[in-house]
């Protein structure tokens, strides 16, 4: 019978990895006369973080496209935000193979990153080089993960039994020891259908980010109202 390992991201180890690459950031906008506050029209950098919101959004919507591709029943991908904890997230409650989680975690890499860099070296438009940079440090714990799976046997499967930080992996040979970036194994048990939690809806928001979005649609509608009417 197949073991599942629970993979966890140590989350102190990527807050730490995500702060050193944004500084890294700032220094490359400023070597490329790059500056946020003039990506757009009006200058408006509130506007951009709302724009970088949305992109954090699309960002697990090309997980749960990745997902779709190798998944039996789209019922089992999920969505969720918790912005009180700065996590959205996109989880697949079914088995899928290496291939098919390798294939979910670099989907936002190709579209969201690559893609957009590509556009921006035809068409210099800076908002897109700064959109794929943020994306990709955002990114941080999809490459951690893709490093990881590269690392396992060819025969595991991959499936979220819950909206924990990290992954489940199911395999017939001892995968505790195998290690990536700020990631490792924290828990081994026998696989059963039982422990996937049926109760987690296909699209969660969390209390706190309700009342967050609410809020900010207001903001923003007032930051209409002031600079625009």
């Amino acid at each position: 019978m197949k073991k599942y390992y629970k993979f966890q991201l140590n989350m102190k180890v990527m807050n730490v990895l995500c702060i050193v690459l944004f500084i890294l950031a700032f220094f490359l906008f400023a070597l490329l006369d790059i500056q946020i506050n003039a990506i757009l029209p009006n200058n408006s950098s509130f506007f951009f973080w709302i724009i970088l919101i949305f992109y954090l959004f699309l960002h697990e919507i090309f997980h749960g496209i990745g997902f779709s591709l190798f998944s039996k029943y789209k019922k089992n991908i999920k969505f969720g935000v918790m912005l009180e904890k700065g996590v959205f997230y996109a989880m697949c409650q079914e088995k899928i193979s290496k291939v098919g989680s390798l294939v979910s975690l670099v989907f936002p890499l190709f579209f969201l990153t690559i893609l957009p860099l590509f556009v921006w070296i035809i068409v210099p438009i800076d908002l897109f080089f700064v959109l794929a940079i943020f994306n990709l440090i955002g990114a941080i714990g999809d490459i951690s993960l893709c490093l990881l799976v590269l690392k396992l046997p060819k025969g595991i499967q991959y499936i979220d039994y819950d909206n924990a930080v990290g992954a489940y992996f199911l395999s017939d040979e001892d995968l505790s020891k195998i290690t990536s970036i700020g990631l490792r194994c924290t828990e081994v048990g026998v696989d059963n259908e039982s422990l996937v939690n049926q109760n987690i809806p296909m699209i969660y928001i969390s209390k706190p980010s309700k009342i967050l979005g609410i809020v900010l649609i207001l903001v923003v509608l007032i930051n209409i109202i002031i600079n625009y009417i």
